[in-house]
């Protein structure tokens, strides 16, 4: 995929979906760091003090959250253009990118809700 002219609605369709695409990656990334420090017994998620969980999850989450945002808005300006000779890319950019966004913004909240943090020992 060359670089384009962002003003063209067939660029934002192509941009938009290959973004949104991408921002599966680091939500699904965060979802096993979620998975694998979720305590059953506890029914919480729990992380050390001092090692690099909170950051991890923090840089997949905003990570995918801001690419999937992107991609959301480049499918959104792009979708029902005439001039738009790729409108099926342009609604895979808008859904997948929404549903990237809804699903970080919902992992977000689980962690805050869910969170314990173990002091060090």
């Amino acid at each position: 995929m060359g670089l384009g002219d962002l003003r063209r609605f067939e660029v934002q369709a192509q941009y938009a979906m290959v973004l949104s695409i991408l921002a599966t990656a680091p939500l699904v990334m965060a979802a096993l760091m979620i998975a694998r420090n979720y305590n059953h017994d506890l029914g919480q998620i729990v992380y050390g003090e001092g090692g690099s969980f909170l950051k991890m999850f923090l840089a997949c989450v905003g990570t995918s959250g801001m690419v999937g945002a992107i991609g959301f808005v480049l499918g959104w300006c792009s979708a029902g253009q005439r001039r738009n000779d790729r409108p099926k890319q342009s609604w895979v950019g808008f859904f997948v990118g929404g549903f990237v966004v809804t699903i970080a913004l919902i992992m977000m909240i689980a962690f805050v809700m869910l969170r314990l943090e173990q002091p060090l020992s």
